[in-house]
């Protein structure tokens, strides 16, 4: 089945970037319907003093630090689909947290695990990232 390339949005779960791995039309409309799902589900637990939308862009460069050394992980099953959820606290000029929802993919040619980002944002308010922490956690904060 021919599918849809997505190249630069594939970040092996190991970190190697790939772009030889194709999903199914059908993981492609099943992956934009859960986008949309879960950027409704942010715009309305979301407040107006929080980080907008519309600069989540400006904290792209954060987004590998995030997936190679996240504070916790979880993951669930949704729709058959394995889901992981990578969190990271910043402190920077103010401290925030930053949420990578994707989908872990089975690539039976390379035998590995294929994660392919659904939605990242970013927000100050640890109650709205509670919000997307569901799933059994498979990495947790550690403190001294």
């Amino acid at each position: 089945m021919i599918g849809e390339r997505v190249g630069f949005a594939i970040l092996e779960v190991i970190m190697e970037r790939r772009d030889d791995f194709f999903i199914s039309e059908e993981v492609a409309e099943w992956i934009g319907l859960k986008k949309s799902e879960y950027l409704s589900r942010l715009v309305l637990k979301g407040s107006p003093d929080d980080i907008g939308v519309e600069d989540f862009h400006l904290f792209d460069s954060y987004i590998p630090g995030s997936i190679e050394k996240p504070d916790s992980i979880y993951e669930s099953i949704e729709d058959h689909q394995r889901i992981r959820t990578y969190i990271k606290t910043y402190s920077e000029k103010v401290e925030f947290h930053q949420v990578v929802i994707g989908v872990v993919l089975d690539d039976k040619k390379h035998n590995s695990d294929i994660f392919i980002p659904i939605l990242t944002f970013v927000s100050k308010k640890s109650e709205l990232v509670k919000e997307f922490m569901s799933g059994a956690k498979i990495l947790s904060p550690k403190f001294n």
